[in-house]
Parts: structure tokens; sequence; C-alpha cells
């Protein structure tokens, strides 16, 4: 009989790495033990580029950023919509997932290798970036927001997401220079990261005149 064997043993899953992280690597081997260790990053404060050789092609652009992840498969997501729309991406670390050079192996997309996608070690590093480059740092969340559609967006800003399970804590979500929100149907919590994501992204790219061509 055709298929698995009864006894086969199972092996442990590994939570795939973003997609378009995966095709950056593919593209550039060199970087892949700088860009994801397999022992936690002890960076400085300052952003690491992961794909700084395209910067040369955007213009100021609003910008996105996840804080602390926790799922993988929306980061790529999220990366995926950044590279499209040509968005520096930002992911604020540590994140609640595991990057493997093994997961990343599994992953075949390459969106990230035409993306700027920008890692910092903490919440404290990635902020003082934001204020050394004289960003703007919205938060998209449920709590006391301004709804997205009576927001007025500039190109320095940068959307800030919060982590899946959790959002952001107390002092970023105090932190923030302004805060917004989705509106939905009454009796919903939220929307799924990515989703939120692509969904202020849009909007805000639509009210710079940031779309790509």
């Amino acid at each position: 009989m055709l298929g698995r064997p009864v006894c086969a043993r199972r092996t442990r899953r590994i939570p795939a790495a973003p997609p378009g992280i995966a095709g950056l690597i593919a593209s550039h081997p060199r970087l892949a033990n700088r860009q994801f260790p397999s022992t936690p990053l002890a960076a400085p404060p300052t952003a690491i580029g992961l794909d700084s050789f395209v910067l040369a092609g955007y213009g100021e652009r609003v910008e996105i950023a996840l804080f602390q992840p926790d799922i993988a498969g929306n980061v790529g997501t999220t990366l995926r919509t950044a590279a499209c729309f040509g968005v520096p991406a930002h992911i604020i670390e540590p994140c609640g997932f595991p990057f493997s050079e093994a997961a990343l192996r599994r992953a075949g997309m390459d969106y990230a290798a035409r993306a700027d996608v920008r890692r910092h070690a903490d919440w404290g590093a990635f902020s003082h970036w934001a204020k050394d480059a004289d960003k703007r740092v919205v938060l998209l969340t449920t709590a006391g927001a301004t709804p997205l559609t009576a927001f007025s967006f500039t190109p320095a800003d940068i959307v800030l997401l919060g982590a899946e399970s959790s959002g952001v804590p107390v002092h970023v979500h105090a932190a923030a220079a302004a805060r917004i929100a989705i509106p939905m149907q009454p009796g919903f919590r939220s929307l799924n990261v990515a989703v939120a994501a692509g969904i202020a992204l849009a909007e805000a790219l639509r009210q710079t005149e940031g779309f790509p061509g």
C-alpha cells in the first residue's frame, strides 16, 4: 500500500518564516547569518538595513512598522504588501517566532528582495531611530483612537501595528504621536494584523499620493 508508513516518526514543524524575507536570503545568501542568527540578536540601538541597496529608489513615503510580531505568516504578508507598494517596513524585536535557515528555505517567495526592511533590537532602538529620522509614529489601535478616515496622514508617518496576541504596552501606546482605528461593525474586536496593515497603508498612500506609478 502506497503512502506514509504507519510507524513513520512525525517531525516537529518549525513555523514558516516570512516569505518575503526568505526571498531576500535566497538572493543574498552571504547575509543569512548576520540577519537571522540562531542566538538572540545583540544589536546596537540602530536600524539594521536588510536590503539597503534599494533605498535610492524610494522617495519619502509612509512607512509601516510591526511591534514584536507573533505570527510569521502575518509578517510575510505585511512585507509583501510593503514591497508591492514600495513602502519601507520595520520589525521591532523580539519576535514571537524563531527565524531559522531551515524555515527560510521552505518559504519560496522573493518579494523582500525589492523591499526596504529594517530590524530594530527593541522599542527603544526604534523610537530613537524614528526621532532622529524626524518621523511621526501613528499607532493603529482599537483603544480611544481617531477613525482612520478622519485622520490626516503625511509622508513622514510610520504606521505602527502591535503584536497579534497583546497589541502594544502602555508606554508604547502613550509614546505614539497619534492613534487611529479602522471603523468596524459593532461586536467585532479586531481585524487580522496583516489585513489591518494593508487597509491603513492604502488609506495613507491614497491621502499622500504615495501609490507607485
